[in-house]
């Protein structure tokens, strides 16, 4: 009983400590794990929103601002697709205090795919599934910073991605880095 009560705690322990170090939260793992290419195809590219969140003093480019999608094959082939976004708006949060600790102020912009996007993806769409169902599938940013953190400072980014109207975003990165 004692064995399985530690095993329980150790397990749990190191759960909490793995995740706690991702920068890529639990669920968006297993979203973007299980889907195949019956969900790809079901995308429809005009409700994909993207979605960037960057602490202040950062700020983003809102051009080349680009969605990355790559896949690895079980024939150990890969393939990237790049989709240029069109950016809709910039919005600000301000700084919340709690007693949990602080954040910071984060500007938030918001993109859409370009019409020319929309007509890629769908005619990609049907490529996704010729070769099967990847092994492996990364959804990814490309973005630009218009200002970056003094030497010796450090601000945040989320990176969110929304595939359909009435789902919500999920994080592709969570309080990742900048320096």
């Amino acid at each position: 009983m004692i064995n399985i009560l530690v095993k329980t705690i150790t397990i749990a322990f190191c759960l909490q400590f793995i995740l706690s170090c991702s920068s890529i939260p639990l669920s968006s793992m297993i979203k973007v794990a299980s889907m195949d290419a019956d969900d790809i195809s079901a995308i429809r590219p005009s409700e994909i929103r993207v979605r960037l969140s960057v602490s202040d003093p950062v700020e983003l480019k809102t051009k080349d601002v680009r969605l990355v999608l790559s896949f690895e094959h079980k024939d150990q082939t890969k393939s990237e697709f790049q989709y240029l976004l069109k950016y809709i708006e910039q919005s600000q949060l301000n700084s919340v205090s709690s007693f949990f600790g602080s954040d910071p102020a984060k500007s938030v912009y918001l993109f859409k795919f370009s019409k020319q996007s929309e007509l890629e993806f769908n005619r990609y769409q049907k490529s996704y599934q010729a070769k099967g169902k990847p092994r492996r599938y990364l959804w990814t940013v490309y973005y630009y910073f218009k200002t970056r953190p003094q030497k010796g400072e450090t601000s945040k980014i989320d990176m969110e991605l929304k595939l359909a109207t009435d789902e919500e975003y999920f994080y592709l990165l969570k309080g990742a880095i900048i320096d």
